[in-house]
């Protein structure tokens, strides 16, 4: 499994889309610190893990570019090849969301979610979690330490996680549950089993039985019994039906009897109301003969109340006819009154037309009116040549204004035009003063390119001089553990003893290697300051060409803006000329017309506009007034018109509504009297039928009293015949509980008796699954211990392994100093040089510590990657060379290009010089920072190390 292709984008200081797609072999990841290099990979580790709680590195806030904002998009693309097949995991970030997925490539979804992916890639893709990760395959800058984040049980658990041994522990579990599952059912049926006496149960079923036996013979009895009863019920019930069926018969005779006699006497009933009816009639008659004379005379009545109707309309519309010739003489008055009116305020202190003043002396008020209707009809032609007048000189008071306004203007414009032609010949001296010498923008990028070769140098000495302090450190602290022994004491590292004189040779020697690292050290540090001091130098010369770059560009702005300024000027300067020009030609030698012209043509134009005005309201009043003297003439005619004829008697004329009204009262009283003699036959007919009826009704009562007399029914016997049947019926039901009894013992035995075989038998299967549930504990317990057993031969197997890889790898690495390396249960690492016994790592120095961590670590991800092509094929090595000296250095290479056959890939990140000019390396990428915090990866070609490829995506 190798690293197939890592795609970053907006991932931390990678801000722009970066694809790698690193080779088998060796690949060297150089650049200056904090340039990006172990960001690469671990964005991988946040693809595959996504954010860590306590790990402020892998928080949300911290994974976007430091100079973007949460809503660009963070995402990262790892994909793997498994045995022919690629597996590509993308985890994305915005705005605080994540997302995550697996693909089979080309794009079948796997899995989704960022939780999923992460349990997803533990459980099917690595096989193991981050923190086995990074103890095994990603070797960490100053974490070293073989599993730091684990101990104890836990690293066991781990490593044998790792090694694949672990599932015999979880096949253990599923044993174990199964046991404690198979031994807890077995206690329960014990518990169970505990509560019921088989003994008791085999003694009482027996016994049952009988009891059950004698309840069944009571019951066939009690059976017997009730059938017996039954008969007897069925015959007195036979006897009693037969004396209610002559009781019913007789019953009916005598409701049929009843219904006979009381139709009897409805019809009699029904022939007296009849005959009082006709007796009604005949007085009804009587008094139509009376009436009839009274009713005659109708018609004469209609005709004299018709005349006087007539007059009293006539005498009505007269009335209204004199009142509405008053109200139209008023009218016309009023019109006329009006019409002067209008006219006094009409007239002025001058004529408005000719002919107005002598208007005022004609005495009949109709004739003025009309007159000067006349008159107002020759004011619009007035008019409308009063307002030529005035919109002429109004028109030339206008041109006359606007030719001074354009003066006005055009004066500013020449004034604005001078000032900008200035403005703009000082731009053009200043931009000619700031350009001078070489151009801002070559000079700008000059001195970026410098202080980024002297940041870089310096980032070099002061790594140097931290590698230097170090190596004094860790001198000193050998020295003051050799100073504080004795000189016949051991080694406090190899626990060797000292010869004659090696002991002060040592201190001294010891004490020069120290001050020699500490005076690299100073002069190291020294040296990056000087650099540092240049770079900072060249910063300010940046920031000051860049300053005067600013300048230049917005001198350059204002210049295009004065310029643009000029040019609109003299474009509006020549149209204002050319319309100043056509104002005066126009004009001519006519003076401007002064206030007084406009404001006495302005009140003529009033005044005839008034008179205009009132011409309809004149009009309107002269045909008003004319057509109400015409209308009150003609109502003066239709009042005369309608004075002839008889007068209308308003006395006579009531008389004869009063008599009108008695007339038609006798009327309608007469109609209801012949209406009710037109029902005499009717009611005749209605006689003779009720008279009939109740001759029939007698005949069928007398022959339903000799049918009672035939049937002979005794009330006594019909009696008899039902308390016999009563009887019969209680000793039935008495029989029947009898039976009801026995059957419900019978019933409660016989559940007994079920209930006493059913607690046998589930006794019996309980007994059986119990002991079946102790064999099966038992078998599981003994698989369990083979188990175990098996776990134990394959730890043993697989320790001593890892063991002789890890001292394989310390002997090369140490040139033989020490030549093997142990681990206890727990996975503690322990030295041994072949002297004396082994010791824990913590008993030696810092740079023996790292040295011993780097084999374990090694040893166990060659250990993994030998179990088949499934397993990872890659490991990072993150700056584990800066507290080795030259010869480790070397052996580490060499001891990293035979293992180049283990694995397929191996990531080596350093800054170290003689690690970057290795001929180990296949390939080499150099991470790069520019001024704007943006890193870039550049691949450089591994034997000249020249650019051969910027690694860029440009999606």
């Amino acid at each position: 499994m190798i690293l197939k292709r890592l795609y970053l984008e907006n991932y931390k200081q990678f801000r722009d889309p970066l694809e790698l797609l690193p080779p088998e072999g060796a690949i060297g990841v150089v650049g200056a610190n904090g340039a990006g290099k172990t960001t690469l990979f671990e964005a991988i580790l946040w693809a595959f893990f996504g954010s860590r709680g306590t790990d402020a590195r892998f928080a949300n806030d911290s994974i976007p570019w430091s100079g973007g904002s949460a809503s660009d998009r963070s995402a990262v693309e790892v994909t793997l090849e498994v045995g022919g097949t690629s597996y590509r995991v993308e985890r994305s970030l915005r705005r605080g969301r994540t997302e995550a997925r697996v693909c089979r490539e080309p794009d079948e979804e796997l899995v989704g979610g960022p939780s999923e992916v992460k349990r997803w890639v533990q459980e099917h893709l690595l096989g193991m979690d981050r923190t086995a990760f990074e103890a095994t395959f990603f070797a960490r800058q100053k974490e070293l330490e073989f599993f730091a984040e684990t101990t104890g049980v836990e690293r066991r658990r781990k490593i044998a996680q790792l090694l694949g041994i672990s599932r015999v522990e979880e096949a253990q579990k599923l044993l174990r549950e199964d046991r404690r599952a198979a031994e807890n059912l077995r206690r329960a049926l014990e518990g169970v089993l505990e509560g019921t006496d088989a003994e008791a149960l085999e003694r009482e079923i027996p016994a049952a039985r009988a009891r059950r036996d004698e309840a069944r013979s009571r019951k066939d009895a009690a059976q017997r019994e009730l059938e017996e009863r039954e008969r007897e019920l069925a015959s007195a019930r036979a006897e009693a039906e037969r004396a209610e069926a002559l009781y019913r018969s007789v019953t009916d005779l005598e409701r049929r009897l009843d219904a006979a006699a009381a139709e009897r006497e409805r019809a009699g009933e029904r022939a007296d109301r009849l005959r009082e009816h006709l007796g009604s009639l005949e007085e009804d008659e009587r008094k139509a003969r009376e009436l009839e004379p009274r009713t005659l005379g109708l018609a004469g009545v209609e005709r004299e109340i018709s005349a006087l109707e007539e007059a009293r309309d006539r005498e009505r519309r007269r009335e209204m006819a004199r009142e509405e010739m008053q109200r139209l003489r008023r009218s016309a008055h009023d019109a006329l009154m009006e019409a002067c009116d209008l006219l006094e305020e009409l007239d002025g202190e001058e004529p408005p037309l000719p002919g107005w003043g002598g208007l005022f002396g004609v005495e009949d008020e109709a004739a003025r009116l009309r007159e000067a209707v006349r008159l107002l009809g020759e004011a619009e032609d007035a008019r409308r040549r009063a307002e030529l007048r005035l919109k002429d000189l109004r028109e030339a008071a206008e041109l006359h204004g606007r030719l001074a306004e354009l003066r006005g203007e055009l004066r500013q414009l020449r004034e604005e035009r001078e000032a900008a032609r200035g403005e703009l010949a000082r731009l053009e001296r200043e931009i000619s003063r700031s350009s001078g010498g070489e151009p801002p923008e070559r000079l700008l990028e000059r001195l970026r390119e410098e202080e980024g070769r002297l940041r870089q140098r310096a980032a070099g000495r002061r790594a140097l001089a931290e590698l230097e302090e170090q190596e004094a450190r860790r001198l000193s602290q050998a020295r003051r553990l050799i100073d504080t022994s004795h000189e016949r004491a051991e080694c406090p590292t190899c626990r060797r003893g000292f010869a004659a004189g090696e002991h002060a040779e040592v201190l001294e020697t010891l004490r020069g290697q120290e001050e020699a690292a500490r005076a690299r050290a100073a002069e190291a540090l020294s040296s990056s300051r000087r650099l540092e001091e240049r770079a900072s130098g060249l910063r300010r010369r940046m920031e000051e060409a860049g300053r005067l770059l600013e300048r230049l560009r917005l001198l350059n702005e204002e210049r295009r803006l004065a310029a643009a300024r000029l040019e609109s000027l003299d474009a509006r300067l020549g149209p204002l000329e050319e319309k100043a020009g056509a104002l005066r030609e126009r004009l001519g030698p006519s003076p401007a017309p002064t206030e007084r012209e406009l404001e006495a043509a302005e009140r003529e134009l009033e005044a005839l506009r008034r008179l205009c005005g009132a011409r309809p309201a004149l009009e309107g009043l002269l045909s008003s007034y004319e057509k109400d003297c015409a209308a009150a003439a003609e109502r003066a005619n239709e009042a005369e018109r309608l004075s002839r004829g008889p007068a209308y008697d308003e006395a006579a004329h009531r008389r004869l509504l009063e008599r009108r009204s008695e007339i038609e009262r006798l009327g309608g009283i007469l109609e209801t009297i012949r209406e009710r003699l037109s029902q005499r036959p009717a009611v005749e007919e209605a006689l003779r039928r009720a008279l009939e009826e109740r001759r029939r009704a007698g005949e069928r009562a007398a022959r339903l009293r000799e049918e009672l007399s035939a049937l002979d029914f005794d009330e006594g016997a019909y009696r008899r015949a039902r308390e016999r049947a009563g009887e019969a019926e209680r000793r039935r039901d008495a029989a029947r509980q009898r039976r009801e009894e026995a059957a419900a013992e019978l019933q409660e035995l016989e559940h007994r008796l079920q209930t006493l075989e059913a607690d046998l038998a589930r006794y019996r299967e309980h007994r059986r699954k119990a002991d079946e549930q102790a064999a099966l504990s038992g078998e599981l317990s003994q698989m369990d211990r083979l188990l175990g057993e098996f776990h134990g031969a394959l730890a043993a197997r697989l320790r001593p392994h890892l063991q002789r890889e890890a001292s394989a790898l310390i002997s090369v690495l140490t040139d033989g100093r020490y030549s093997r390396m142990e681990f206890d249960d727990e996975y503690n690492i322990r030295l041994f040089d072949g002297l004396s016994d082994s010791y824990e790592i913590s008993r030696f120095s810092g740079g023996e510590a790292d040295i011993a961590s780097l084999c374990a670590r090694v040893a166990l991800s060659k250990t993994i990657s030998d179990r088949g092509p499934d397993t990872l094929g890659f490991i990072v090595l993150d700056e584990v060379f800066g507290a080795l000296d030259t010869d480790r250095r070397r052996n580490v290479l060499l001891a990293l290009d035979r293992l180049k056959r283990t694995f397929g890939q191996i990531f080596l990140i350093s800054h170290v010089g003689d690690i970057q000019e290795s001929a180990l390396l296949d390939e080499m990428w150099l991470v790069e920072v520019d001024g704007a915090g943006k890193s870039s990866v550049r691949r450089l070609n591994a034997a000249s190390k020249q650019v051969a490829e910027i690694l860029q995506n440009s999606s």
